[in-house]
């Protein structure tokens, strides 16, 4: 008889409970709460959600697309879209998989739509409906696997931030005319100007929540200017209807090298930059940042000064142009 069972099976004394399970999941997740807000995010990103709350005609709009609009566009994805899975496009499941553990949350239902053309990538969820991505044919196809992750990465975080509503409200604004329409938008009055401007303050602010959670799943994290810039590069068209031509990556890292020996108050936000490059070099202050180095620990932690969060999110909104909230 071997000596590990006369000893007996140590394997035997971990405790396999689901409630000791959700327990220390419970923990690992709590860790990361700060204010009521997960700690990455963009401290703008929430303070102006908190404002759309509180502002008339909001709550309205709220119930119609949590009740009607999302559950129509969950409708069609399952009724005519295909989900990623372990056999079909097992690549896309892996890597929402990685993403989804990486920062802690429960798996996403992932879909590929093949009905639509358009390059794009978006994600929804409800009280009715869970935690739900999109992908478009076209970035499936066309997207390298690190700019999938970074897609991916960057909608776990909204739905991780309770996005949802927020993004779903800016389907009813005329924004651009590529911003993406849904299936069903039930909400007949006008958008108040005062949820309009409001609405779209915060998708500036949301952009870097979203842009750190991809950080967070990104393998090399560093990477993420050159990714980004990559994607909208090929055509990438985003949930606001953004898109950019060209985006030179190699002048946002050397502008992101600059500012990194600059104080907070001498950052000023480059005119010259388009709001898309302004918003890369934003996110990018969160590379030195000592919080995503506590989300990866496999990381290693670069040379030269790191920054805290407080830090991160006053630099960020300096160069973002807005100043904060």
């Amino acid at each position: 008889m071997s000596e590990s069972l006369e000893n007996g099976n140590p394997l035997l004394e971990i405790d396999t409970g689901f409630r000791s399970y959700l327990d220390a999941y419970t923990r690992s997740f709590e860790k990361h709460m700060s204010g009521g807000q997960l700690d990455y995010a963009f401290e703008s990103d929430y303070a102006v959600r908190q404002k759309i709350s509180g502002l008339g005609g909001w709550s309205r709009l709220a119930r119609a697309i949590t009740a009607t609009d999302i559950s129509a566009e969950a409708k069609h994805l399952f009724m005519k879209c295909d989900q990623a899975g372990a056999l079909k496009y097992p690549d896309i499941y892996n890597t929402a998989k990685k993403c989804a553990e990486r920062l802690e949350l429960n798996l996403p239902i992932v879909f590929v739509r093949t009905d639509i053309e358009k390059p794009l990538v978006y994600s929804f969820e409800s009280e009715l409906i869970d935690p739900c991505i999109v992908l478009s044919d076209w970035v499936v196809h066309s997207c390298t696997a690190d700019e999938i992750t970074l897609l991916i990465g960057a909608e776990c975080g909204r739905l991780q931030n309770g996005h949802s509503p927020y993004n779903w409200a800016f389907t009813y604004l005329n924004y651009n005319k590529n911003v993406y329409v849904p299936a069903e938008r039930s909400y007949k009055p006008a958008v108040s100007s005062q949820l309009v401007r409001s609405l779209t303050e915060w998708m500036r602010y949301a952009d870097i929540t979203a842009d750190r959670a991809a950080m967070i799943c990104l393998d090399e994290p560093g990477r993420y200017c050159e990714i980004v810039s990559s994607a909208y590069s090929k055509g990438y068209v985003d949930f606001y209807g953004r898109s950019a031509d060209r985006i030179d990556a190699a002048r946002l890292l050397g502008l992101t090298e600059v500012y990194a020996n600059m104080s907070a108050r001498a950052l000023r936000s480059d005119d010259s930059l388009s709001e898309l490059e302004r918003r890369i070099v934003a996110a990018n202050e969160f590379l030195r940042c000592d919080l995503l180095f506590e989300w990866r620990t496999d990381l290693e932690r670069p040379q030269g000064q790191r920054i805290n969060t407080q830090t991160c999110d006053v630099r960020s909104s300096m160069l973002l142009g807005t100043g904060g909230q």
